[in-house]
């Protein structure tokens, strides 16, 4: 009898081993794929280069385990710090939410790769390795463009126009955060928002609002933020390798924290 109740023990851990090895190992192995992350809870991190953020123009401050821009003046800029962005980075996921607390119009930028500052500020303000740059290309979305309507802006080479076929109805709301997914590739980039938390933390940021084929400089250039006479608030800042969600890092610990739990109860 003894032997039986052994055997059956080990048998149900051979089960559950070889659950975890297909289907919990591979999802741990997702948090190893992010390139770039910032949850803001650090209130004294430096927004001056020598963080993981490089101000450009604006007020940009980190308040209550978010980064805010608090000047509703014109356009302001946050870009990624060039000790954290590699530039050969052209392949990924770039995921935050958002919040309008005040004004008109935030701004996702991505495909930054410029050695002028695109009316976001002069030369001398950029990350240093920019300024030594001689390419010229700005992409951003501007949520509730004239109050009513979301658009991308290319900014390339001084000439500045809305990009065709990018426009969509989607604007929004003060004071409701939103869960932005941009998939950024090569061949161009699709962008995604919900103002659903829970289903975002499940990969599904409802349909997608445009698909673009965009060919220029092959998908290069850094991430940031901006506003155009607003007041926002960010948080949960990932760049990472196509097809994670970096929002399943908290479940993943919860998976293991249950095997561990399985485990125990098993061998007692």
């Amino acid at each position: 009898m003894f032997h039986k109740k052994e055997f059956q023990k080990r048998w149900i851990l051979t089960i559950l081993s070889v659950v975890v090895s297909i289907f919990i190992l591979p999802t741990l192995t997702q948090a190893q794929k992010i390139l770039f992350e910032d949850t803001f809870d650090k209130a004294n991190d430096k927004l001056n280069g020598t963080g993981k953020w490089h101000t450009v123009s604006g007020a940009w401050v980190i308040k209550n385990g978010k980064l805010s821009q608090n000047q509703r003046n014109g356009k302001n800029l946050i870009l990624v710090s060039d000790g954290h962005w590699d530039e050969e980075w052209n392949d990924y996921w770039f995921y935050s939410t958002i919040r309008l607390a005040a004004g008109q119009s935030p701004l996702l930028i991505w495909r930054f790769h410029s050695d002028e500052g695109a009316g976001f500020g002069g030369k001398d303000t950029l990350p240093p390795r920019m300024q030594q740059s001689l390419r010229r290309h700005v992409i951003y979305l501007e949520l509730n463009k004239d109050g009513k309507r979301s658009v991308v802006i290319r900014h390339i080479r001084h000439i500045v126009k809305e990009f065709e076929k990018t426009e969509t109805k989607t604007k929004v709301d003060k004071g409701t955060e939103y869960w932005i997914k941009i998939e950024n590739h090569p061949a161009g980039y699709r962008f995604f928002l919900t103002g659903n938390a829970a289903a975002a933390a499940l990969g599904d940021y409802g349909p997608v609002l445009f698909d673009v084929k965009d060919f220029n400089i092959q998908g290069e250039g850094r991430v940031g933020f901006g506003t155009l006479e607003a007041v926002i608030e960010v948080d949960n800042v990932y760049v990472t390798e196509p097809e994670k969600n970096p929002f399943a890092v908290e479940a993943q610990g919860k998976l293991t924290t249950t095997w561990g739990l399985l485990k125990s109860s098993v061998v007692q």
